[in-house]
């Protein structure tokens, strides 16, 4: 075991250190911020919801029709804000199982690297594998305590494409942030990059990473299902309010209808989002599971008209977009989308919702590469 390791591990367990030990800074921990706005809206979902269900169930009283339409609405609308409760609650219980084992982290930085402990066990990571640390988020929004993760990045030799650190540390994801960025240090970009010759045959590169090969100083980019939360439910949604009416009219009322009228019309409001997603797994087949390659000489991305390749030289900036969207199960949300800016003014934009990374790692990477700083002899961190 390296010797800055050992120190790391005796400075998070409070032993004496001398010499070499005493470089090891330890991260002070901080409470996490539970309720700041996105705790809040998930505190107050369950609230929202029960109200609808309240507005439901007391226009059905009124009307002693299962099937009014009114009724219907709000027990739509009432399974939707339940189904968003439930998502925003298993999230607030992951920043509480945080908080709760807030003894049990701690963050070591040395010299040559960082040892993150966790509940389930320590990772290190060495400096001169670290690319870049950026936290997640646009700087206009980082005021304030707020629950945002740092990602260290990393070379992706190192068999990991980022380390994720929770808000526990400093008091702010931004000052931890900035105080890693200074351990880092400047990286010098070489004047005029060079990089190597791309593949010949990039399908054949993309099937093998596909296939699970990890060749050397390719970063794989997998393929994220975000996107399953932003379909078109509300026909699903509102086939079981109607399913619900049905079973709770009177028996007499319901040998009235067609038997398999109800059962039809069901299957009718089911096939829409079953359509979509269909359509969509379809869409991304071609890609089995990688949104994209990150090469030494260029960044590869499939779609159905083949892949489309894109030289280091000929990218601008890589950069992240967001706007407010809405779907009927996250109700407001924040859309993000990564954009890879051609030096001849075109664009590439991919939804962060179809990447199984943060944007910002990728952002990160594909900067590096860029810049030259994972290709060139100048790249190691100083």
């Amino acid at each position: 075991m390296a010797h800055w390791i050992q120190a790391a591990e005796a400075a998070l367990e409070g032993r004496s250190r001398t010499g070499d030990d005493a470089e090891v800074e330890v991260a002070e921990r901080y409470a996490p911020p539970i309720l700041d706005a996105a705790g809040i809206r998930a505190s107050l979902a369950p609230l929202l919801a029960g109200f609808v269900w309240s507005a439901a169930v007391l226009r059905e009283t009124q009307t002693h029709a299962p099937l009014d339409p009114l009724a219907l609405l709000l027990r739509l609308l009432a399974l939707a804000l339940t189904v968003r409760a439930v998502a925003l609650l298993a999230s607030l219980a992951k920043r509480l199982r945080v908080r709760l084992a807030l003894s049990r982290y701690g963050l070591a930085i040395a010299a040559e690297g960082l040892l993150l402990r966790t509940p389930s066990g320590d990772v290190v990571v060495p400096r001169s594998e670290v690319v870049d640390v950026r936290e997640r988020g646009q700087w206009r929004q980082r005021a304030g305590r707020r629950w945002a993760e740092v990602y260290v990045v990393t070379r992706p030799q190192s068999g990991r494409l980022f380390l994720a650190l929770p808000p526990i540390f400093e008091r702010t994801p931004g000052v931890l942030a900035e105080r890693l960025m200074r351990w880092l240090g400047p990286r010098d970009a070489p004047e005029s990059p060079t990089y190597p010759e791309p593949a010949e045959l990039a399908s054949k590169l993309w099937d093998s990473v596909a296939a699970g090969a990890r060749p050397d100083g390719v970063a794989v980019i997998p393929q994220g299902s975000a996107w399953l939360q932003r379909g078109p439910y509300a026909s699903l949604l509102l086939g079981f309010a109607l399913l619900d009416g049905f079973l709770r009219l009177p028996a007499s009322a319901r040998a009235a209808l067609s038997h398999g009228a109800p059962a039809w019309l069901w299957l009718g409001m089911l096939a829409l989002p079953a359509s979509w997603i269909l359509l969509t797994r379809r869409n991304l087949a071609q890609r089995k599971g990688v949104a994209m390659l990150l090469t030494a000489a260029e960044l590869l991305v499939r779609t159905r008209a083949g892949i489309h390749r894109l030289r280091w030289p000929e990218v601008k900036s890589l950069g992240i977009e967001t706007r407010t969207a809405w779907s009927i199960l996250q109700g407001a949300y924040e859309s993000r989308t990564l954009v890879v800016k051609h030096q001849d003014g075109e664009q590439n934009r991919l939804d962060e919702a179809f990447i199984g990374v943060p944007a910002e790692v990728v952002v990160a990477l594909g900067e590096a590469h860029r810049k030259g700083l994972l290709t060139n002899a100048g790249s190691e961190p100083n």
